[in-house]
């Protein structure tokens, strides 16, 4: 089986040189931005973040979670979706889920997961849920998290369960890294399913007033109007950004894009034009006739779907077909 070589940092690993990470076989690094809904190390993501990628590396994102409900989860990922917004990713943004000192009981736990990785998506990013092997099978359920690309940590001399990418050491040496670092097989290229979030663009201000519709979120709207979760608080007087109501009329001063760049999202196994419609603000009228769907309540799991900043899909089986 093809690996990819990666790792993981955070504050901890100090000062790199990522030219010499790259020059020793490293292909990929996920980076922590987050924790909690405060993180005072956030600018070493910031810093890091941009050389990674001048470097060649595929960069992508990691909050750990401190949440035990799901409106505590939605308030840590808004945090962390506006903590990433400025950098041009270009590999999955993480949920960072390995303790439960609230003690939820798992269901709840579980629910709270899923509203952290659904917001994740919302935002354009491919969703990935980060955790140990115990972990996810005592404390989580892992039957309803089956959707989501999945990264474990087990220091094992074998994974022994299937995975989208496994941290196999936390005591490694890659050149250009002076601590002990984690260290990473991928067994699948995400270069396919890679971001879509990248950094702001020149674009037009405008001031408005924006209505609530089902299905949305803070930081879906902020992506939209090109401001950030935190503006959108503090211009509204908004007190949980994990809660907003449909039919809520929200004063929003930003940038509207100007950028038709069309986006990627890869189907997975049950998803259905209804859930696409719902996640994206298109019809399912629209993405039938675009893409002249026989068998269209369930999408073939290989099908790639790409969507515009107004969130209208298009999904083309995923045979090297270029959309943009």
């Amino acid at each position: 089986m093809t690996t990819i070589k990666g790792i993981d940092v955070s504050h901890w690993q100090g000062v790199i040189n990522w030219n010499k990470v790259a020059k020793d076989g490293v292909k990929f690094v996920f980076i922590k931005a987050t924790e909690g809904t405060s993180y005072s190390k956030l600018s070493y993501f910031k810093e890091n973040a941009p050389k990674a990628l001048s470097a060649g590396l595929k960069v992508g994102a990691y909050h750990y979670a401190k949440f035990a409900t799901v409106a505590e989860a939605k308030a840590e990922a808004a945090y962390f979706i506006d903590s990433i917004s400025s950098i041009g990713l270009n590999y999955p943004a993480v949920l960072d889920l390995e303790e439960n000192k609230k003690k939820a009981k798992k269901k709840t736990l579980t629910d709270a997961a899923i509203a952290f990785l659904e917001a994740i998506e919302d935002a354009g990013h491919t969703a990935m849920l980060y955790t140990g092997n115990s972990f996810l099978e005592n404390a989580l359920d892992e039957s309803r998290l089956k959707k989501y690309t999945l990264w474990i940590a087990r220091y094992n001399s074998t994974l022994g369960r299937s995975a989208d990418i496994w941290q196999h050491s936390d005591s490694g040496k890659i050149n250009g890294i002076s601590t002990k670092v984690d260290l990473n097989v991928a067994y699948r290229d995400f270069t396919d399913t890679e971001n879509t979030v990248s950094p702001p663009n020149t674009s037009s201000t405008s001031t408005t007033t924006y209505t609530v519709k089902k299905g949305d979120t803070l930081s879906l709207i902020a992506k939209k109007y090109k401001t950030t979760v935190k503006a959108l608080v503090s211009l509204n007087g908004i007190k949980d950004p994990g809660k907003i109501n449909i039919g809520l009329k929200l004063k929003v001063t930003g940038s509207v894009s100007t950028n038709s760049t069309k986006k990627y999202h890869t189907v997975k196994s049950g998803d259905t034009v209804s859930a696409l419609v719902k996640r994206y603000g298109s019809s399912t009228a629209q993405i039938k006739n675009w893409n002249s769907l026989k068998n269209w309540s369930l999408l073939k799991k290989r099908w790639r779907c790409n969507f515009s900043d107004l969130g209208i899909i298009q999904c083309h089986q995923a045979i090297g077909i270029k959309t943009t």
